[in-house]
């Protein structure tokens, strides 16, 4: 039964075969496919800080798969995408002028045409700190790569007078023009600075020569206990007392004046004691706290400050200069950062990673410190092996390209 299925089969498969031909020939022509067009140039957007086909690249060239994937057809831009991956540049490179480089975002990093660019820039950056900076131990790196954020700002200086010896000197810690201008440099600021109570101009304050002069009414005399006050005492009397003679009989010890002796020296004032006061005592913040927040006294205090801030040493309790920045977060930051790329390849943040020979060509450390340093940037993203490893293959074609064109030079002189 088989064998007579196949001998018909074989009987009928050249009359299907011109049937089908005929039938073909009859059938109106399909009407061709139109080409694609071709795709745009990629292009940098500064409102949207990404470049135009960062998607594409991404699903390309980053890792883990599944989530490129996410990443290239999510209607929505996913919450773990990193500011540089919209800008094809996994690796945070800043702008200089690279190739490929189309642009930048506000905080100076590269927008690159495609991913490749990105990679190849990464490369040659690596290979400029070794051989042009000399850093070659991972925690070098990183101190430049990527540097703390709170490095205090340096001092304002001010030029020396023309024709002298050109030294420099820092700026005072409070500006002289401040406070006689006012707070905001307003009219109403500007007036209760030059006049006091009742529209009254204010004497010029004296030349201060020496050390520190603190004023009575200053926040430097509250702090320390008002030293500029006068002690307030119980009065006593201009004459001193007569003392009652001791009596030999009673001991060697004179006796205490009586009560009625000393009620009767309290009661009795002298005329100097009777005088009025030349001036009412100042009220006490504790007295008046309201005093303390008299205008009168908030503008006086307001004009003294630079020449008090001048003289106070650095560190002081009223330095009004900028503090120094508290740079703990940045260097936990950095050392982590250093960890991370040097445990990559087995070794210490103190350790010489050795990424490129001394021909210049890239070792086999190259290829996974920079697969760290862009997991380290993107966070839940990095790079893909197979765009880190393409960068170095076209860096060391480029500098075996140009060792071979020298070679060639030297021989042709």
């Amino acid at each position: 039964m088989l064998l007579e299925s196949l001998l018909a089969l074989t009987m009928l498969v050249p009359r299907i075969e011109g049937a089908a031909e005929a039938a073909r020939a009859r059938l109106p022509a399909l009407p061709r496919v139109a080409e694609a067009a071709p795709a745009a140039p990629p292009s940098f957007s500064l409102v949207a800080r990404a470049v135009s086909n960062w998607r594409d690249q991404a699903g390309d060239n980053l890792a883990p798969t599944s989530l490129a994937f996410v990443v290239r057809h999510a209607a929505a831009e996913p919450g773990f995408v990193a500011r540089c991956v919209r800008l094809n540049n996994y690796w945070c490179i800043k702008q200089a002028r690279w190739s490929g480089e189309l642009g930048g975002d506000a905080e100076g990093h590269t927008g690159f045409a495609t991913a490749a660019d990105g990679a190849d820039a990464a490369v040659q950056l690596l290979r400029r700190y070794q051989r042009d900076y000399g850093r070659r131990t991972a925690l070098a790196i990183v101190r430049r790569w990527a540097p703390a954020e709170c490095a205090a700002a340096p001092a304002r200086v001010a030029r020396g007078p023309t024709g002298g010896s050109g030294e420099r000197a820092r700026a005072p810690a409070v500006s002289s023009t401040l406070a006689p201008q006012g707070i905001g440099r307003t009219l109403r600021a500007r007036f209760l600075a030059r006049h006091g109570r009742g529209g009254v101009a204010r004497a010029a304050p004296p030349p201060t020569t020496g050390g520190l002069r603190v004023q009575p009414w200053s926040a430097r005399a509250r702090l320390a206990g008002h030293p500029g006050r006068a002690v307030r005492s119980a009065v006593r009397p201009a004459t001193a007392l007569l003392k009652p003679t001791a009596d030999i009989a009673t001991g060697l010890v004179a006796a205490p004046p009586s009560r009625a002796v000393r009620t009767a020296s309290v009661a009795a004032p002298t005329p100097a004691q009777a005088r009025p006061p030349s001036r009412a005592p100042m009220q006490s913040g504790a007295a008046d706290p309201a005093a303390l927040l008299a205008p009168d006294r908030l503008v006086a205090e307001a004009a003294a400050l630079p020449s008090i801030a001048a003289s106070l040493p650095k560190g002081s309790l009223l330095d009004l200069s900028l503090p120094a920045p508290v740079c703990a977060n940045d260097e936990t930051r950095i050392r982590n950062y250093a960890a991370r790329i040097a445990g990559s390849v087995g070794l210490k943040p103190e350790d010489d990673l050795t990424l490129f020979r001394e021909d210049g060509r890239p070792t086999q450390n190259l290829l996974p410190v920079m697969l760290a340093m862009s997991s380290v940037e993107l966070g839940t993203l990095h790079a893909a092996r197979a765009l880190v490893a393409a960068a170095i293959e076209r860096f060391e074609a480029r500098i075996s390209g140009t060792a071979s064109s020298e070679t060639t030079r030297n021989s042709a002189l």
